[in-house]
């Protein structure tokens, strides 16, 4: 009998593979590999699972717990299989040097795979699964991993939402560490969630209006619970609590925009000294002129600008938040600055040189305040009870969210229906529009005044 090493397994990893259109490395629902060695052959098998990056352990060389994949395999029963592949694998080899056998990549692999059949078609192997679960009930928190997995593969989350929901997910785990009280279901009652207003308040020093949001969240979450019958506490729903300072009308006091005039200063406001304030200049506009968010613009294709059978320019837009696809005309401002960018080699084929969400509210900040745009406003937020009044000049206040504000009051102020404006903007609420609304009859009001003041 001829002298043979041991079979080494090297690693359980994930395939790396770059899209062929963007270069990019693929990370979402990529082949769980084995990668292992024999009388010195080297042969690397998928396993028969994928899975995403973010849930995949490189230092265990296991999924992550409390995750499913895009087929919906919960993380404990790939971990099985990686589990019995590592365990049967050298028994495999070990028991054909023994009988002195040709040892080959596919007669190992084909000997694994009908082992690994034979154990998951055991009803034993079910039963066993089964009973581990119940073992180990989740806890309220696992749930809410759960959710965000769940729910976020099923209404496609925008990145900037499972953010939300992972931000939300910390807090509650500090919670739970702090008190101790969101183990079970049973847990969430009235007072429950009134301290847990008041941790989000004074711990975590929240203002209203994230403190709402945080628990619109938390009340999305105890629906899908109840819904997929993980919850029967149903107390949560007799719940009630005013966030003050919160209504559409407080809210409208917070609206940064520009107006009509300081928008036209804007686009011919003369940055010929710096290039890059330029650019910013030019993409903020652009979403001023067109209501595309930030997400939407940094996306922006070449070959999303097109012509209609009449020869009008307009692009076409599958939205980043909403998966909505939207055709927004271009106007003659819009279409001018897409003039100068056109022509410009961009990587991806990109239409403008959009930079991090960070740099691109930092350069237009000090674009606004080059441009002299530095009246001073009042910006009001609450804590609980407490009113607190800041004072900005405008151009501190100035973001990516200001443009589309921007397009939509401008676009009210000069006579366009609200349901055009929703076409383009892919808003499907009159009553988001009405806050916009109600700041355009104010605006036009006290431009009315100005005849009085003659």
């Amino acid at each position: 009998m001829k002298s043979r090493k041991p079979l080494k397994i090297n690693s359980f990893k994930l395939e790396r593979r770059k899209d062929k259109a963007s270069g990019v490395i693929i990370t979402e629902n990529v082949p769980i590999l084995i990668d292992f060695r024999f009388e010195g052959h080297r042969a690397i098998y998928p396993i028969g699972y994928r899975i995403d990056f973010d849930k995949w352990s490189i230092e265990t060389q296991r999924v992550k717990p409390n995750t499913f994949n895009k087929d919906d395999v919960k993380a404990g029963t790939i971990n099985k299989r990686i589990n019995r592949i590592a365990e049967f694998l050298p028994k495999i080899y070990n028991d054909a040097v023994e009988f002195d056998k040709e040892i080959s990549t596919k007669y190992l692999w084909s000997e694994l795979t009908k082992k690994i059949q034979e154990l998951e078609k055991t009803a034993d192997d079910k039963a066993e699964e089964k009973k581990a679960d119940e073992k180990k009930p989740l806890t309220v928190s696992e749930y809410f991993q759960l959710f965000i997995e769940k729910e976020g593969q099923a209404k496609s989350w925008s990145d900037a939402l499972i953010k939300k929901f992972n931000s939300l997910k910390i807090i509650l785990s500090d919670y739970q560490k702090k008190y101790g009280t969101l183990k079970h279901f049973n847990d969430i009652t009235g007072d429950f969630l009134q301290n847990l207003i008041d941790y989000q308040q004074k711990s975590k020093k929240l203002n209203n209006n994230t403190n709402k949001k945080y628990f619109k969240m938390f009340i999305w979450f105890m629906n899908w619970a109840t819904k997929k019958g993980y919850n029967t506490n149903l107390s949560y729903k007799d719940f009630e609590h005013t966030f003050k300072g919160t209504t559409t009308s407080d809210q409208q006091k917070n609206i940064v925009f520009l107006s009509w005039n300081e928008l036209q200063h804007f686009i011919n406001f003369d940055f010929s000294g710096n290039k890059r304030l330029e650019q910013i200049r030019d993409i903020y506009c652009f979403c001023c002129f067109t209501g595309l968010r930030f997400s939407d613009v940094h996306s922006l294709k070449k070959s999303d600008f097109k012509d209609d059978d009449n020869g009008n320019p307009f692009i076409e837009v599958t939205t980043i938040k909403t998966d909505d696809t939207l055709e927004i005309e271009l106007n003659k401002y819009a279409l001018a600055i897409w003039e100068k960018y056109k022509d410009i080699d961009l990587k991806n084929n990109r239409a403008f040189p959009v930079p991090t969400n960070q740099e691109f509210n930092r350069y237009l900040k000090t674009a606004g305040d080059k441009a002299g745009f530095n009246s001073v406003e009042t910006y009001i937020e609450w804590k609980g009870k407490e009113r607190i009044d800041t004072q900005y000049k405008k151009w501190q206040r100035l973001s990516h969210h200001t443009a589309r504000k921007t397009f939509i009051i401008n676009a009210l102020y000069l006579g366009i229906q609200p349901d055009v404006i929703m076409e383009w903007t892919g808003h499907k609420d009159h009553k988001t529009m009405a806050v916009y609304t109600k700041i355009v009859k104010e605006h036009r009001q006290l431009s009315m005044n100005k005849f009085n003041e003659r």
